[in-house]
């Protein structure tokens, strides 16, 4: 069984790259009127993005008034016949606000609490000395305030560790949710999967979506992921390992119904819905974490926006529910460049699509932009090379139209724009990408850091 984790973190979910600015709507904080979308005009457009972007596949679901009004399945199949409806996508981190779900239903029922010590079911056995591992919650977890990396791997033990006191900040974590998976399967004796089969799935009649899969059962309507390029990325084994963080396998039509559901708000009380939306921690300030969903407060006509989204090596997915109006978006695709497609059609769809993007992923004012310093030819040239991330992934760093890129598996091409002689920005996104130097002054690494969560990368090669 083998199970790819959203390792890259949260600055990778959501991605709009300067160089595809053309395809790409201003932002605007302006009142605005919901409307239906021009429903023929998006069909033209994500057939040119499809063509433009190198993405095969592509599933949007379009609600209004708590009832979809457009759903449909783009590209085709591997033996080139149309992509069915039913189409089984993989959602990657897209799993954290499934499995946020579920976790209220439990609290909703009374069989779990939010403010409980997970102690009490489950202590992993590498912070078992910690004396945060008494302290650690539910509610920590679920507004990703755990304490944790993104994955243990990225500390330089390797082994899971508290970086800070649970409840104190925010810190993106996909191993928050495998430990709050592991205190409930132990509680309850039963897996993820039952759970969420008997507790989610089933009453919803979401019969496509499954946590963990054999990799055989329905191949034949199975999205296969494609790089960059738009080169398929084949493996040995498609098998998925059931986790609450990432793996989710499911199509466009069950995940309209979970949007649906939450945008009712019929599954939980009025007071555990409002747990759910409110601040629990600042992420920045445009941006806000709930319990499982990310919060986007001031749009206009006083609406908020519950938004979460996910990405893998060739998986890219979103989620932006509009509960006062009624109104939601889901895209699903199965390539890298699938982030910018996101970012499109979320644009495109929404009169305030722009600012739902922005305030998503920016820390700044709308249309705000850093300066950029003017760096020479041969400063920019010592980065180039081929660097391998601490789970042995590679990375490049190369020149392209007189600046650097840098590539990842997982992600397009990242333009980076330099603040100083070692550290660059991204022009949609609050990371930040630094070098480092040996003492001789050669560039021994690249890292990529977002809030807490920093992945450095070794250089190999010039």
């Amino acid at each position: 069984m083998k199970f790819f984790p959203s390792y890259i973190s949260s600055i990778f979910f959501f991605l709009t790259f300067h160089h595809y600015n053309g395809f790409c709507q201003q932002a605007t904080s302006e009142k605005t009127i919901p409307s239906k979308p021009n429903l023929n005009e998006l069909d033209a457009k994500i057939a040119r993005w499809q063509k433009d972007l190198n993405i095969p596949n592509v599933a949007v679901s379009i609600i209004e008034n708590n009832s979809v009004v457009k759903t449909k399945v783009y590209g085709n199949l591997n033996n080139g016949e149309p992509a069915p409806k039913n189409m089984i996508f993989e959602v990657a981190s897209l799993t954290k606000v499934v499995f946020s779900t579920l976790v209220l239903k439990l609290v909703e029922k009374g069989e779990w609490s939010l403010d409980e010590p997970l102690a009490k079911y489950f202590t992993d056995p590498e912070v078992a000395v910690s004396p945060f591992s008494k302290k650690i919650t539910t509610r920590h977890i679920l507004s990703q305030q755990s304490g944790f990396d993104n994955w243990r791997w990225m500390n330089p033990s390797g082994k899971l560790m508290f970086n800070f006191e649970p409840g104190t900040k925010f810190n993106y974590s996909g191993e928050g949710m495998e430990y709050l998976r592991s205190a409930i399967e132990q509680k309850f004796h039963k897996s993820l999967s039952k759970l969420s089969d008997s507790l989610l799935f089933k009453p919803l009649n979401m019969s496509d979506t499954n946590h963990g899969w054999d990799g055989k059962k329905n191949f034949e309507r199975y999205a296969r992921m494609y790089d960059a390029d738009g080169i398929e990325i084949k493996k040995t084994d498609y098998s998925i390992q059931a986790s609450a963080a990432a793996g989710l396998t499911t199509t466009i039509g069950d995940l309209s119904k979970f949007a649906i559901e939450v945008l009712k708000g019929t599954h939980l009380s009025k007071s555990l819905y409002k747990e759910m939306i409110k601040t629990q921690a600042v992420i920045n300030p445009n941006l806000q974490q709930g319990l499982g969903w990310r919060i986007i407060n001031g749009l206009p006509n006083n609406e908020y926006a519950l938004q979460h989204g996910g990405n893998d090596p060739g998986v890219a997915a979103i989620i932006v529910l509009l509960p006062k109006s009624k109104r939601g978006i889901i895209v699903l695709t199965n390539a890298d460049n699938g982030l910018i497609m996101c970012n499109n059609i979320v644009r495109a769809t929404f009169p305030e699509g722009g600012e739902i993007i922005h305030k998503a992923y920016k820390s700044t004012k709308l249309n705000e932009v850093p300066s950029i310093l003017k760096l020479s030819d041969s400063v920019i040239k010592m980065y180039e090379g081929k660097y391998k991330r601490e789970d042995g992934v590679e990375v490049t760093v190369a020149l392209k139209d007189n600046g650097l890129v840098l590539r990842m598996s997982g992600i397009p091409l990242l333009n980076l724009l330099p603040q100083s002689p070692d550290n660059f920005f991204l022009m949609d996104l609050d990371a930040t990408v630094f070098f480092t130097k040996n003492t001789n002054g050669t560039i021994n690494a690249v890292s990529i850091k977002d809030g807490g969560n920093v992945i450095k990368c070794l250089k190999i090669t010039d």
